[in-house]
């Protein structure tokens, strides 16, 4: 199995519900992280804890030891054309440095991510990405990785009366949107391990 890596020295009535779970992404998760709402979609008087949590996940800076790339299928079809494997990987590469997640951080805690899956389903006149991520997380005090979480990312288009040309760019946007969701969540999920860096946040 071909995978992409850099590394640094450095039916019954139950059965239908559990189908109609999975079919509405937006609102029940079926992985092992719960779903994230958009700012946009929190309670005003939670959106400010909200953007301070998304703050400091954002400033707490960690290395990337590994990216690897280990679907089985790299390409995305969407209609009759492809959202390619180089797409996909630099969006994810794009995504964790936004989040000051990268291999040119020197940072004492570091992480590995895999690309387990990435999938694009029509759902009526909407499209919905997921993403799968798989992480291993090293905190400065530890000598070896974590057992691997998983992470999953989605997100929703629109994709109604358009063009091939267009179906594609709206794929790759809402891949893009997905691979930010999960991204954010495994920051997120390491405030606790942050240390200083969210001290000295804290203190300004």
């Amino acid at each position: 199995m071909k995978s992409r890596t850099f590394s640094m020295s450095y039916a019954t009535s139950p059965a239908r519900l559990i189908v109609a779970c999975c079919a509405l992404p937006l609102l029940i998760a079926c992985e092992s992280t719960p779903p994230e709402l958009d700012s946009s979609l929190i309670p005003a008087s939670q959106r400010k804890d909200y953007q301070l949590t998304m703050f400091k996940a954002k400033a707490c800076p960690i290395n990337l030891a590994e990216l690897i790339d280990i679907r089985s299928s790299k390409d995305l079809l969407v209609g009759s054309s492809n959202v390619t494997e180089d797409t996909l990987y630099s969006l994810l590469q794009q995504s964790l440095e936004a989040m000051n997640v990268s291999p040119d951080i020197e940072a004492a805690n570091s992480v590995k991510v895999v690309l387990n899956r990435a999938f694009i389903k029509s759902l009526g006149s909407n499209m919905v990405a997921t993403v799968v991520l798989n992480v291993k997380y090293k905190p400065d005090y530890a000598d070896e990785y974590s057992p691997a979480t998983t992470f999953r990312g989605q997100s929703m288009n629109v994709n109604a009366s358009v063009s091939e040309r267009e179906s594609n760019q709206i794929a790759i946007d809402a891949m893009k949107t997905a691979i930010d969701d999960a991204t954010k969540r495994i920051k997120s999920s390491l405030l606790h391990n942050c240390g200083n860096a969210l001290s000295e946040l804290e203190a300004v």
